[in-house]
């Protein structure tokens, strides 16, 4: 193969629009992507002027536009991030573009080498994340095809190939031979990294591939010269690389040679990683909604349904000596709005915390006053005979902590030892302060937790298999455990079912602003 074919297959398999125009903005070189762009032949493109890509609008200004950086030529981006750079099609439609111009000298003339991108897809991105993934696997697609695709028939020099593949954009256009040595390595990548084309020359491809990936590049390079087209994705330098690898066929028929396309999709690759995160955080949210819709409904029902047939059956007892039945009633119905308070308590506790609208606000709190607070809220859940039994030494109640934060955690944990202890039972509450830390531990002597339930006691609506018959939001110990860690704490537990459960909270003294 001679070197006007090998640059010609490198110039036409290059996945964007190229064309080379002369110093009067004549065409003289396209590849096969424009055509696929604009709708041309490319006998009806050649030795017309590149205003034919402008919209008839936009033609006159862009004469001068031209003409300017004929006579002042500097490597430039074009459109990049900017909104209204169009290109008119053949049949008339219009398109955004992104154009990259460069310039050089062949022969005492000055040509000027554009690259052209179709970015359509790009601004449709942002708006329509699932059909990104996509499009995108689209034109990785288009890509693949394009390295395959071999097209004839180019009419220019060794040199103004080599200047071609010299400023292919974010990647490197490679071609090795059969013993994967390099024969061409050009593209701005190359560059990026301070490697010259003429420094790779002579040597091995795998040389250049860093571990882990040599023996699998290695594996995919044996694979196409047997004939099997290759794609594979590596990473250099903290950048993805994908790499499309084609086999040449020789003289003979025979494939002696390997053209690779290294393709720098950094950003894409981040792109469809930042989509997926969101698609995931929108379908969490959704079944959070959902869950919390249906355990919302299911656990207002009963204390409402337990208070309206309460004061129901109130208003029946009207003489004196049904005083004891009216203060049943009546106690039922505190309890079931204690029930409710508690409910409400969970969910605005979940919202902000989810929310990120917890603020810690360290003061010096008196915890046994802030434990006897708790202890007479949750008073209205406990059952027949239930008591709670306190042990605290009351010369050490001073700690620098949350006093909010601090009762919202003694709630949660109080309310559950007495939900799910017995009519008889005990909650046992140890409050001790040691060295800059606050412990506390909350005991009952209830149904405990079964062991393959234990694992996933914290996650937020979650409800051991032992306590579908007992109310609840699964909500209480995951604000325990947020709202210990907002304190720099932790909190850990032991239970065995059927004997009981105890948790502690180990809180660190915080410091107060001044």
């Amino acid at each position: 193969m001679n070197s006007d074919n090998l640059f010609e297959i490198a110039f036409n398999s290059a996945s964007e629009g190229l064309l080379v125009v002369d110093k009067s903005g004549e065409i003289v070189l396209v590849n096969e992507r424009m055509s696929y762009l604009f709708g041309y032949e490319k006998s009806e493109m050649l030795n017309q002027r590149i205003e034919m890509f402008v919209p008839r609008k936009s033609r006159e200004k862009h004469v001068a536009l031209r003409d300017g950086f004929i006579h002042d030529p500097h490597s430039r981006p074009m459109g990049l991030g900017a909104a209204g750079l169009k290109g008119q099609r053949k049949d008339g439609s219009v398109f955004p573009v992104e154009v990259s111009l460069n310039h050089f000298t062949q022969n005492g003339e000055r040509y000027v080498l554009g690259l052209i991108t179709d970015i359509s897809e790009r601004e449709k991105i942002e708006s329509e994340l699932r059909a990104a993934q996509n499009k995108l696997f689209k034109l990785n697609e288009e890509l693949e095809m394009l390295v395959i695709q071999r097209t004839a028939e180019l009419e220019k020099s060794q040199q103004l190939y080599e200047m071609i593949a010299k400023n292919f954009p974010d990647g490197v256009i490679n071609v090795l031979d059969d013993k994967l040595n390099y024969i061409f390595a050009e593209g701005k990548e190359l560059a990026r990294f301070g490697i010259g084309s003429q420094d790779l020359i002579g040597n091995n491809y795998l040389e250049r591939i860093q571990d882990p990936y040599r023996s699998e590049i290695g594996h995919h390079l044996n694979l196409a010269l047997s004939g099997e087209n290759q794609t594979c994705i590596i990473t250099f330098n903290k950048n993805l690389y994908e790499l499309n690898i084609v086999g040449i066929e020789g003289v003979n028929g025979l494939i002696d040679r390997l053209l690779i396309v290294e393709n720098n999709v950094t950003k894409q690759k981040e792109l469809e990683l930042e989509q997926a995160r969101a698609l995931e955080r929108e379908k969490e949210l959704g079944q959070m909604k959902s869950r919390f819709v249906s355990m919302a409904s299911h656990e207002f029902r009963t204390p409402l349904s337990a208070i309206l047939s309460s004061a129901s059956l109130i208003e029946k007892y009207e003489e004196k000596d049904q005083q004891p039945n009216r203060q049943k009633h009546t106690s039922r119905i505190k309890s079931s709005v204690s029930n409710l308070t508690g409910i409400l308590n969970d969910f605005l506790s979940f919202d902000k915390l989810s929310s990120n609208l917890v603020e810690c606000e360290i003061s010096e709190v008196n915890v046994c006053n802030v434990l006897n607070y708790a202890i007479e809220e949750v008073s209205s859940l406990k059952k027949k005979s239930q008591e709670i039994v306190i042990e605290i030494d009351e010369s050490k109640c001073i700690f620098n902590t949350d006093e909010k934060i601090l009762k919202n955690i003694l709630l949660n944990l109080l309310s559950n030892g007495l939900k799910y202890s017995k009519e008889d039972g005990e909650v046992e509450v140890n409050l001790e302060i040691s060295e800059g830390i606050l412990s506390i531990k909350v005991s009952d002597s209830g149904i405990g937790i079964p062991k393959s339930d234990q694992v996933r006691l914290f996650e937020r609506f979650f409800r051991a298999e032992n306590v579908s018959n007992i109310q609840g939001t699964g909500l209480g110990l995951n604000i325990v455990k947020k709202y210990t860690e907002i304190l720099g704490g932790s909190i850990s537990f032991t239970s065995v079912e059927n004997e009981g459960t105890t948790f502690e909270v180990k809180i660190p003294e915080g410091e107060i602003s001044i």
